[in-house]
C-alpha cells in the first residue's frame, strides 16, 4: 500500500520532491491512469503524472525537464 501523497514509483516520486522544492505545486488526483499533475502556478502549465509509467525512469526525466524549463517562473 503506498502513502497517500507518495508515488508508487521510486524514481518519479523523487522527481515530484525536487519539483516542490523548486515551488512547482504536485495535485494528486487519481483519474484513470492518471495519478496526478506537476503545475506551474505563475503561467499555469501543467504536466501530467501517469500511475504506472511504462518506464518510470523515462518519466521522472521528463518531469525534470518540466520542472527545469519553469523553475525560473516558481523560485
Amino acid at each position: 500500500m503506498v502513502s497517500r501523497g507518495r508515488h508508487q514509483k521510486k524514481d518519479v516520486a523523487e522527481a515530484l520532491g525536487r519539483s516542490e522544492k523548486v515551488g512547482l505545486e504536485v495535485n494528486e488526483i487519481h483519474r484513470g491512469h492518471r495519478w496526478g499533475e506537476v503545475r506551474c502556478v505563475p503561467c499555469g502549465e501543467s504536466r501530467d503524472v501517469w500511475s504506472t509509467p511504462r518506464n518510470p525512469a523515462t518519466h521522472a526525466k521528463q518531469i525534470d525537464r518540466f520542472m527545469n524549463s519553469h523553475a525560473h517562473c516558481a523560485g
